[in-house]
């Protein structure tokens, strides 16, 4: 009797250790069966014998000795990593930015704690939002008008924090050192953007999300306050064609947001979010930081067998579907979940995902 390998991952989390031992008898048959659960007998003429310290579908890591792998059919026993997605924040900084996050023209900045300004709601949001994602999320951050330049239109080439794992502290210090000042030059930004998601090289996959305030202006890159709106299209439209979805939040009364529906649309996530509270923007970052949240789950070594693996999804049997089961990623070692297997870990409905795989052949030796 030969071990089967058990991964386990736990939604929100980056980096998660096997928690069980499984044994069944090498050979070709899937791990798979009609009972849905793991530990007892599953169908197909294979049976699991579970190991009590440390059962399927607890969530817990057990008491027992820690799994290893099995010399003689060499299936692996380790740890399982969760894909992180790389998302560039691209925020308005435009003056308007200091007005109050629930009215037009009522620049609150500096007034009674009753007035929130834009820029602080959305300091605030981000940061919550960093602190909560940590390991789930690579973020970066690019800002427009960039701080640095000369002019209100004026958008720097490069990010002000390229992404990265470890990048939380930088985008909040550049936050909180900047402040609103000048236009809103968004086809630009979108467009630098686009430009440097192009230099990253991972294969996570990546997204920009966009907060702002406003109409864009700044058209044709040239310091004015002429309307943009179709560059900003334009800019969005090449940015998802490029693999890069587009996720929209807009700030303020809704009523100066009318083509931010528009502007999602054409980044392909269908509708903006709208932001006109302090919690509103808090919820909007947390809302689609869901969204962005990847189905993807990496295994430390290869299934012995590509046909001998099996995925549960809060110990329910996962069918091997391309639509809304599982499918094998980019190469042996990924796992993806699809269509509503996701929805069930993005929503929070689910939280608990485990991989199984058997050994490759049968072995020379009975025991």
């Amino acid at each position: 009797m030969k071990k089967l390998v058990i991964g386990t991952i736990v939604a929100g989390t980056a980096v998660f250790s096997a928690v069980g031992l499984f044994f069944v008898g090498c050979g070709s048959t899937p791990p798979v069966g009609s009972s849905g659960t793991p530990g007892g007998g599953i169908g197909g003429g294979v049976t699991f014998n579970t190991d009590p310290s440390s059962q399927a579908g607890t969530g817990g890591s057990g008491s027992g000795a820690t799994p290893t792998g099995d010399a003689n059919c060499g299936t692996y026993t380790g740890g399982t990593a969760r894909e992180p997605a790389d998302v560039l924040l691209v925020l308005d900084r435009s003056g308007s930015m200091d007005w109050s996050t629930a009215a037009d023209n009522t620049d609150c900045s500096g007034s009674s704690s009753t007035c929130t300004t834009r820029w602080t709601a959305l300091t605030s949001a981000v940061n919550t939002t960093l602190s909560s994602t940590a390991g789930s999320i690579n973020w970066g951050l690019k800002l427009f008008s960039s701080p640095s330049g000369h002019g209100n239109c004026t958008v720097n080439n490069s990010v002000e924090v390229a992404i990265g794992a470890n990048s939380s502290s930088s985008i909040q210090a550049q936050i909180t050192k900047a402040s609103p000042g000048g236009y809103t030059p968004t086809a630009t930004a979108i467009d630098a953007a686009k430009t440097y998601l192009d230099t990253v090289t991972d294969q996570n996959n990546k997204v920009i999300l966009l907060a702002t305030d406003g109409e864009p202006n700044c058209q044709g890159g040239k310091e004015n306050t002429t309307d943009d709106v179709q560059g900003a299209l334009d800019a969005i439209t090449a940015a998802y064609k490029a693999g890069y979805k587009v996720y929209v939040i807009g700030i303020g009364p809704q009523t100066a947001l009318a083509n931010l529906d528009k502007f999602a649309a054409a980044g392909g996530t269908a509708n903006y979010y709208p932001a006109s509270s302090p919690q509103a923007l808090s919820d909007a970052f947390a809302a689609i930081s869901v969204a962005v949240t990847t189905c993807t789950f990496t295994l430390l070594k290869a299934p012995p067998d590509q046909n001998n693996i099996a995925v549960y999804l809060d110990t329910h049997l996962v069918a091997q579907d391309p639509v809304n089961g599982w499918s094998l990623g980019a190469n042996a070692q990924t796992i993806v979940l699809n269509g509503t297997t996701c929805d069930q870990i993005t929503s929070g409905k689910a939280s608990q995902v485990q991989v199984l795989f058997g050994c490759a052949s049968p072995p020379s030796i009975l025991f």
